[in-house]
């Protein structure tokens, strides 16, 4: 059925109906919702509070947009295992120095041993108030695996040095070192340089000058 079309002389096929004319609602913007809100316009959000982010710099001197990340802590997925990602701590946090506060501990192992570090940890005997042997675990694919460290204070900041897993020889013939070391009063620094020395030979047991025991049977 044929109608008639709003324009003389022309034949619409069929009836269209009118469209609504609907009105465009605008949403509040996120941040208008989320934000605290500040009347006073100097009382709000400012990136220049949160200091200047430190740029890499090209071959002529000159800064690029990219961030320099260099004095960033280690990433664990750069490792292919858990004592690489140790050693790099210990290298930057050596690197760093003073930058490093009492609150600065190592980034959590996750996909690297597809677990993470738990702040569960337990000292081994013999101990002192100043350094001590601890062990913690780290868990991965639900099952928890034991590790020795070597901490010591160093005013309010401690400090931690990689020994092994609790189910090796060597690393248990480690811990029976360096807490042979506590007891003869060596000092941490000491203690540090000897744990140190083993991951240059790892077919040796080095040995602490001036004391007998540490002498190869």
């Amino acid at each position: 059925m044929k109608h008639n079309s709003d324009v003389p002389g022309q034949l619409a096929l069929f009836a269209i109906a009118p469209t609504e004319e609907r009105t465009t609602v605008h949403d509040p913007y996120w941040d208008e919702i989320l934000a605290p809100q500040q009347d006073d316009p100097e009382q709000r959000w400012n990136p220049a509070d949160f200091g200047e982010v430190p740029r890499k710099l090209s071959d002529n001197g000159q800064l690029t947009i990219f961030f320099d990340d260099s004095d960033e802590p280690p990433d664990p997925d750069d490792f292919k295992n858990l004592n690489d990602y140790h050693q790099a701590w210990s290298e930057w946090r050596t690197r760093v120095g003073a930058q490093v506060t009492s609150n600065t501990v190592p980034t959590t192992v996750e996909t690297l041993v597809g677990g993470k570090v738990t702040l569960a940890t337990q000292k081994v005997a013999p101990q002192h108030d100043t350094h001590w042997i601890e062990k913690y675990w780290v868990e991965r694919s639900g099952n928890k695996y034991w590790y020795f460290r070597y901490c010591w204070m160093k005013g309010r900041k401690k400090n931690r040095c990689y020994i092994g897993s609790v189910d090796s020889i060597k690393a248990k013939q480690k811990r029976e070192l360096v807490e042979i070391a506590i007891a003869d009063g060596k000092l941490p620094i000491e203690i540090e340089k000897l744990i140190q020395g083993w991951k240059h030979e790892p077919s040796t047991m080095p040995k602490v000058p001036g004391n007998a025991r540490f002498q190869e049977r």
